[in-house]
């Protein structure tokens, strides 16, 4: 599974763990044209955020590149991909987060594929602050 996720920093409360889901895709979930994905966010430890996770499906094949985006503030989450919001939600942590973004792997080796390393491939990625980008101008 490779998954990108926003998780609280708890440095100014152990209750600021909320996390953000970019997304998590499964090995298996990855097609020639379509791949299933899950995001949304997750609550934790954070009893101010409720758990809201989804999955869709994406018209892509998720080994190829592709840009997913996270926006959050005090008016919710909005996940995209490729240019189109796949998940919209009324809640988001209202507290620093570092971005993750790792390789699992989950169950048992099986198949024919048992090489290592795994591997998996992020072009790019890109941040900003909105509120301190306005408060530049």
């Amino acid at each position: 599974m490779l998954a990108a996720w926003l998780v609280g920093t708890e440095h100014l409360s152990e209750k600021d763990s909320g996390e953000i889901c970019i997304f998590e895709i499964d090995a298996e979930a990855v097609g020639e044209g379509k791949t299933h994905a899950r995001c949304g966010v997750k609550a934790h430890s954070d009893a101010r955020l409720a758990t809201d996770m989804t999955e869709v499906v994406l018209p892509l094949d998720a080994s190829k590149p592709h840009t997913w985006t996270a926006i959050w503030g005090p008016s919710g989450t909005l996940i995209g991909c490729e240019g189109v919001v796949v998940k919209r939600m009324p809640q988001s942590p209202g507290y620093p987060l570092f971005l993750m973004i790792d390789l699992f792997e989950i169950g048992p080796r099986s198949g024919s594929d048992t090489s290592y390393p795994k591997t998996a491939h992020i072009h790019r990625v890109l941040g900003w602050d909105a509120v301190s980008a306005s408060d530049r101008k």
